[in-house]
């Protein structure tokens, strides 16, 4: 009778484990989100489009408004508005003088509340007109869920963003060298500023240390919104990007999150960079169409059995005209697995089309032609 019900729990364990997939493990978090940087699959997700507070994960989006409109090398005197926010701080002072480059760091390791103002005051003038900047962003990256009010974080009703919104923006900054540079620092020492003294910046964000492959990116926390955070990893040709809203347990969520999604996908190369994918029609120009190549190569996590059922189409834009530079973005492939579609890669112009000129030409004919008419009114006129 033992053996029987030894071997009933087993059967049943077994059914169980067969029929529910691996990522129904539980987590902390109340949304979250994994996606892959390069194509924006979506690998995991649980309330992901679920709007929420994002406490200072929204430092990700300052910093790259920072990055995108401001002068990195800028000297910044630090408003008294700056220097007396409230909330976690690089400890500025009021009337010290230091540079962008210096703040996105505060800002990046430490969190400082501060250093976002700072940023905010210098390159839109104020918090208010960051606050647009940031939004007008966030719709270009396609985070259409997400609403900023301030540089830091601090809590508003206003201030909103969802698991995947968080992730996209995440994905998108971390194509920037510098932000990388920047969001994977362990520990950076900081001169002595003008007014100001030598910092040394410890980074919040301890899974750069505790996951193998950690690049980044940011930790944030209010009594509002819990503990957010956002990291990303990269393996195995794959770069990942996590993100948990509302989490007790980031850390081992974290780790759980990016285990599971990199032991159950690897990358698959559809083009290498340079390759030809198709042409383009080319309006005016002085060759009628240009070849269209991938600007990178074009990478995609697929799943075990998931190989056969990938499909690519090819989108060149409608309506080009010369003159074309070398480089120039002009259509897109689009991947899907099945039905899911699985990202869009940007084909580039191989070379330059330069625009067709028109010359207009008086032959000696036409020429004479048109004398001989102008003799004959001539003298049909004074005849």
């Amino acid at each position: 009778m033992n053996f029987l019900k030894k071997t009933i729990i087993i059967l049943i364990l077994t059914v169980f484990f067969g029929i529910f997939p691996k990522n129904t493990y539980a987590i902390s978090a109340q949304s979250a989100a994994v996606i892959d940087a390069a194509s924006g699959r979506v690998l995991y997700e649980h309330n992901a489009n679920k709007k929420r507070g994002m406490a200072s994960t929204t430092k990700i989006m300052t910093a790259l408004c920072a990055l995108e409109y401001g002068d990195m090398d800028k000297m910044v005197t630090i408003s008294p508005t700056a220097s007396g926010i409230e909330g976690s701080s690089m400890y500025l002072a009021k009337g010290e003088k230091i540079t962008m480059r210096d703040l996105v760091y505060g800002l990046m390791l430490v969190s400082g509340n501060d250093a976002a103002t700072a940023i905010a005051e210098n390159v839109a003038g104020s918090v208010e007109k960051f606050a647009e900047l940031m939004n007008q962003k966030a719709a270009e990256i396609g985070a259409y869920n997400t609403s900023f009010t301030n540089p830091h974080g601090l809590s508003d009703e206003n201030h909103y963003t969802t698991a995947l919104d968080l992730a996209k923006i995440t994905a998108y900054a971390m194509q920037n060298p510098i932000f990388c540079e920047i969001a994977s620092t362990k520990k950076k020492a900081l001169p002595a500023s003008e007014g100001g003294y030598a910092r040394t910046l410890i980074n919040h964000n301890k899974l750069l240390s505790m996951y193998e492959g950690c690049i980044g990116v940011k930790t944030g926390f209010t009594k509002a919104t819990g503990r957010c955070l956002v990291s990303a990893a990269e393996k195995n040709d794959l770069r990942l990007i996590c993100v948990t809203l509302g989490a007790p347990d980031d850390w081992n969520d974290h780790r759980t999150l990016l285990d599971d999604a990199f032991s159950n996908y690897s990358a698959y190369k559809i083009n290498s960079a340079g390759d030809f994918i198709t042409t383009a029609d080319i309006k005016s120009g002085t060759v009628p169409e240009v070849e269209l190549v991938a600007c990178k190569d074009i990478i995609i996590p697929i799943k075990q059995g998931e190989k056969s059922s990938i499909k690519t189409a090819v989108e060149p834009f409608e309506d080009l005209s010369a003159p074309i530079e070398k480089n120039d973005i002009l259509g897109v492939l689009k991947v899907k697995i099945g039905t899911e579609s699985s990202g869009e890669f940007p084909l580039i112009a191989k070379e330059s089309v330069e625009l067709k000129k028109v010359i207009f030409k008086s032959s000696a004919l036409s020429l004479s032609s048109a004398l001989k008419k102008s003799f004959y009114l001539w003298l049909t006129c004074f005849n």
